[in-house]
């Protein structure tokens, strides 16, 4: 007799391997002190040679056991049927609707095999629970979990940025860093000066899609920070004023590189990644440029009380993708 830790064992393992292996995606798992409500989060990855997050989270509950859950009903004959029970439902329900993202079910028959058994998940804010059992959620029988349902859960998350074309930002004389020439003047007093007062003005601090970004010393030491070339660093220097307004006018975005992810003391899951701003900007005194901003981002994720995200963004650096600089 397999006991049901190690059937949720069974669950997690199936779960993990394919968002590990065959979605190249993410996969953090919650502590048992988070009372089953979330068992883990996948961190939704695009490309395969070059992987980035698309900065999609989908909050994951996990079941396993045929003989357990598994009671499929002559009047569904599309679906399957998994027994949660009444109580379970009405208590995890109001939870599962208040993470901030789309959380599903991941049902495991290991019934028909240990090593390897078919899974089947479903959105548990779609319309799920059977009407005539509400202990019963209801999971069409096509959708099975495996490396073809990765597609499924990017539409899960929204539309990537991808689908959309970059703005155009022509920039005046006066967006810019005002530089001094003279004998007592220095580019970096004028960037800094510039960054002050960027800092101070709120209005262009904040993003309609991330919300308020913090223009302070993190993005300032992070441009300047010993072991980055001169040349690196004055370019950043020279893009602030593209920099500020593309946060200003709404850039197109996009999610760069792997999410960090621990588990705080707290049990809350802490997710540490970077975004990007990308705009074709149209400077007053050379060709246009596609101009790249990278925005540092924390996210706390707490599932426990049902409470959303608590986030904070970073402005953090400015180049040109395309000019033979890397990304810094």
């Amino acid at each position: 007799m397999v006991n049901n830790r190690t059937k949720e064992r069974i669950g997690v393992n199936l779960v993990q391997t394919i968002v590990e292996t065959d979605w190249e995606s993410g996969w953090q798992e919650y502590a048992a002190q988070n009372d089953d409500a979330v068992d883990g989060i996948i961190l939704m990855r695009k490309g395969s040679k070059h992987q980035s997050d698309t900065g999609g989270v989908v909050f994951v509950q996990v079941k396993c056991g045929g003989n357990g859950y598994r009671q499929d009903q002559k009047q569904y004959p599309n679906h399957l049927c998994i027994n949660l029970g009444k109580e379970y439902l009405e208590k995890h329900l109001p939870r599962w609707k208040k993470v901030p993202g789309p959380v599903v079910l991941i049902f495991v028959d290991d019934s028909q095999s240990k090593k390897n058994p078919p899974a089947w998940w479903v959105d548990l804010r779609s319309d799920c629970i059977s009407p005539t059992n509400q202990g019963l959620v209801l999971i069409p029988k096509s959708q099975r979990f495996g490396h073809h349902a990765k597609g499924d859960f990017h539409s899960l998350c929204g539309p990537g940025p991808s689908d959309r074309q970059l703005m155009t930002i022509k920039l005046k004389r006066e967006d810019q860093v005002p530089i001094q020439l003279g004998r007592d003047e220095s580019l970096r007093s004028d960037a800094w000066e510039f960054y002050k007062n960027w800092r101070e003005d709120h209005e262009a601090c904040f993003h309609d899609e991330f919300g308020f970004i913090a223009v302070n010393r993190v993005g300032w030491k992070h441009i300047t920070r010993i072991g980055r070339s001169p040349e690196r660093i004055v370019q950043s220097w020279l893009l602030l004023g593209a920099a500020r307004q593309m946060i200003l006018q709404n850039a197109n975005t996009a999610y760069l590189g792997h999410a960090k992810v621990d588990q705080l003391p707290s049990g809350a899951t802490r997710i540490v990644d970077y975004l990007g701003l990308r705009a074709n900007v149209i400077f007053p005194h050379r060709h246009q440029s596609v101009v790249q901003v990278v925005l540092k981002r924390q996210r706390i994720l707490d599932t426990d009380y049902g409470e959303r995200e608590k986030q904070k963004i970073w402005f953090y650096s400015v180049y040109e993708p395309r000019r033979g600089m890397q990304a810094g």
